[in-house]
């Protein structure tokens, strides 16, 4: 386990009044703080060396720095909150953690383990007069960290799902994409014309496979369609007409050969390093996908996303597939005080900035500068509506998601099963499964 101590003196009497400050806030819900406020634990979901952990690191030394309160930062990796779990009903080990809301609601609120941290964004921002953390970041974005009614995760970085190119070889499609499905379909058509894969997938990894049908299902029916069906345990909404012809359009992708050779038998990432040397049109993916190609991209590679195409009309309101990592604080944390403090610290304007910079993604403030490769996923996040990834369904139905749904959309995404056979046994296998399931 990497282990960092970040310490910085201040003076005394900036630390004493300090201390003085947070007795009198309050926690995060409002409840005592145990702690003396000059000091906290920060368990953090990145491992050594990982762009976002330079960039919190220095952060961290910047705020030391200002208020004399020492954070003992360890760097997990992703699996910070399994660590954590067994400290959580007694004294946590950390008082400030960061993961999403899936592993979050699942380890955390599940346990009534996750402070509601609604109250923090009423903390002001330092050096931002009159501005707090609810003013910087939107609604909509804090949207895809609340669980039970409560602000469980404070988002501070965003990822969106769309379909990524090379705007190098599509060089009309920013300025003039596809207004819908059957035109994005045309494009895909041409592409193979020409002799060139439209679309990559690396089909043994079942969540980039699933991306297709949820995307499809979403983008006809709107943000929470998905969800309904899921929570159907009859599974009789599966055979609805919008969830069959979801089904329909996954499978004439594989019918109509629009994805890469060897995509149904490929170990990833061989299908998504074609795409990004020039050997595929599309990839439906994450917005991580940049800094995770970069490296051998083919030289001039210009990242590009669009928006997954919707049967409405594009622009406003647009669903786009978005998922955050955010700040969680423990129930019991006895620096919970300090920690609210250090959020509202991470949101002002330069942390924020310096972040991106480092981490080349986005973040939870819309007033920041991105990264070429993030500037559509900025746009697409502003204009649009962002919505859990997959609907929630993958959070809220984890055994049914892996144990059901990922078969059968794999079989369907690879064409080895016809979108009406998936449809049928999507239904009958869901209604066996909530029966089993009690």
């Amino acid at each position: 386990m990497n282990r960092r101590l970040i310490r910085r003196t201040a003076a005394m009497g900036l630390a004493g009044a300090l201390a003085l400050g947070l007795a009198a806030c309050g926690g995060p819900t409002g409840g005592a703080s145990t702690g003396d406020g000059r000091e906290l634990t920060y368990w953090s979901m990145w491992k050594e060396g990982e762009p976002q952990q330079k960039a919190l690191s220095a952060a961290i030394e910047d705020f030391t720095a200002e208020t004399g309160i020492e954070v003992d930062v360890q760097w997990q990796g992703r699996d910070v909150l399994k660590k954590l779990q067994p400290t959580l009903h007694g004294v946590p080990a950390a008082d400030l953690v960061d993961r999403s809301l899936p592993q979050v609601k699942s380890m955390m609120v599940s346990t009534g383990t996750a402070a509601d941290l609604t109250g923090v964004l009423k903390e002001p921002i330092p050096g931002e007069p009159g501005r707090t953390v609810g003013d910087v970041v939107p609604a909509k974005y804090l949207e895809l960290g609340r669980a039970e009614g409560k602000q469980v995760v404070l988002p501070y970085a965003i990822v969106a799902n769309g379909l990524w190119y090379d705007g190098a070889s599509f060089p009309g499609l920013r300025e003039k994409p596809p207004k819908d499905w059957d035109a994005f379909r045309a494009t895909l058509a041409a592409e193979k014309k020409a002799g060139r894969a439209p679309l990559a997938l690396d089909a043994d990894i079942p969540d980039y496979g699933a991306y297709w049908y949820s995307n499809f299902v979403v983008g006809a029916m709107g943000p929470g369609s998905l969800h309904e069906a899921a929570a159907d345990r009859t599974g009789t909404v599966w055979k609805q007409p919008g969830y069959v012809r979801a089904a329909e359009r996954v499978a004439a992708l594989a019918e109509d050969g629009y994805f890469a050779d060897g995509y149904d038998a490929s170990k990833f990432p061989a299908i998504q390093q074609k795409w990004a040397t020039g050997k595929a049109g599309f990839l439906l993916m994450g917005s991580w996908i940049a800094g995770e190609t970069k490296p051998y991209a083919a030289s001039g590679f210009d990242f590009r996303m669009l928006p997954f195409p919707t049967d409405g009309a594009p622009g406003a309101g647009t669903p786009v597939e978005a998922a955050t990592f955010g700040w969680v604080v423990p129930a019991k944390a006895r620096q919970s005080e300090a920690a609210r403090r250090f959020i509202a610290f991470l949101y002002g304007k330069k942390q924020m900035q310096a972040y991106a910079d480092q981490a080349q993604g986005i973040v939870a403030r819309e007033d920041i500068e991105t990264a070429p490769a993030m500037a559509d996923v900025a746009r697409a996040l502003k204009e649009g509506t962002p919505y859990p990834t997959f609907d929630g369904v993958d959070m809220d139905f984890a055994e049914w998601w892996t144990k059901t749904f990922h078969p059968l959309s794999t079989k369907l995404v690879t064409g080895k099963i016809s979108a009406a056979d998936f449809s049928e046994q999507l239904a009958a296998q869901s209604a066996d499964f909530w029966k089993r399931a009690g």
